[in-house]
């Protein structure tokens, strides 16, 4: 009897705050009067069916009609939400108005200057890169980032051909391999583990991202330069440290301190013998590492002495981590 009463009497605080008589809240909820009135009273409740249309016309929560009580902080989540999405709106118009004041004074100077549109299309083009970058976020409401990345990297390779259609060049094959590739490295490997994409590739994530980015560096070079197999042989020497290291990483069941002990060994060696295989590969020379003497510290002798120290260092440190992951296999058996 007593929450009839509370009820009663929240319907009618909130329907007096409105302004609204008993006979305008039953004619907006095509109810009689009297129903109205026993709500009030507290001597019915109101139907289920109608918990909606009190909610909307007296406007507040069910959960604020079921607890006849004011949820403070879901009416402050509520304007806060409200304030965002008018804040948006606002941010949205301004910089539409900013693209059109730009593009309008542009568009008639290039008319009235060349008698003819060029260089206002780099303009336009500038515009669409600004454009993924702070409207495209705003305007999709789902997969943002899926759709920010692919616009901006759309728009930037626009801009890119249209810089170089204007001057003349011959250069966007170049610029657009190493925007593919730099994005490639930074984006793809985030892009991957979206929910959109199943889970065998979302749980392969490093392997696919390090295999378009091996593919790309190896096009880029290979473009480059004039001798293709010696740029794909640098190409697959550089990468065999990164592709070890994923390995081992991802996909080798050992404990973290054994994982890193490998890599840093891996290191180690790769660093000791890497300017000796780049002489092989680059100037024809025999395999020779680099001479040794701690006593002399001169051209011959830097290179061989500074290195031997880092593998000597990784081996070191090596050591200590797989003694720190024999440590931790020791208590995991006796835990």
């Amino acid at each position: 009897m007593e929450e009839k009463k509370n009820l009663g009497k929240f319907i009618q605080s909130k329907r007096k705050a409105k302004g609204i008589s008993q006979k305008e809240l039953a004619d907006k909820l095509y109810v009689t009067e009297s129903a109205v009135s026993k709500w009030e009273r507290g001597i019915s409740y109101p139907d289920i069916s109608m918990i909606q249309g009190i909610c909307e016309v007296l406007e507040i929560t069910e959960h604020e009609l079921f607890t006849a009580s004011d949820d403070y902080r879901q009416r402050e989540i509520e304007k806060n939400a409200k304030s965002f999405v008018k804040t948006t709106k606002i941010y949205s118009y301004i910089l539409y108005a900013a693209y059109i004041c730009s593009l309008v004074p542009c568009f008639i100077t290039n008319i009235a200057v060349s008698h003819k549109l060029s260089w206002f299309f780099i303009v336009l083009l500038s515009e669409a890169v600004a454009f993924t970058l702070l409207n495209v976020p705003v305007i999709v409401k789902s997969h943002k980032g899926l759709w920010t990345i692919g616009s901006f990297y759309v728009s930037l390779n626009a801009l890119l051909a249209g810089c170089c259609i204007y001057t003349g060049g011959d250069w966007f094959f170049t610029a657009f391999l190493s925007v593919t590739f730099g994005m490639a490295v930074v984006f793809v490997p985030l892009i991957l583990l979206d929910k959109t994409f199943p889970e065998k590739i979302r749980k392969h994530n490093a392997l696919i991202s390090l295999s378009i980015d091996s593919v790309l560096l190896i096009v880029l070079c290979m473009f480059l330069v004039t001798d293709k197999i010696q740029a794909l042989a640098i190409c697959a020497f550089e990468l065999i440290l990164v592709w070890l290291s994923m390995i081992v990483i991802r996909y080798i069941r050992i404990n973290g301190f054994f994982k890193t002990a490998v890599c840093l060994v891996l290191f180690g060696i790769y660093a000791l013998i890497e300017q000796p295989t780049l002489n092989v590969i680059i100037d024809k020379k025999s395999f020779k590492l680099d001479p040794i003497n701690f006593k002399i510290w001169n051209e011959t002798y830097l290179n061989g002495n500074i290195m031997i120290i880092i593998m000597s260092s990784c081996i070191f440190a090596a050591f200590l981590f797989l003694i720190g992951g024999i440590i931790k296999e020791c208590k995991k058996k006796d835990g």
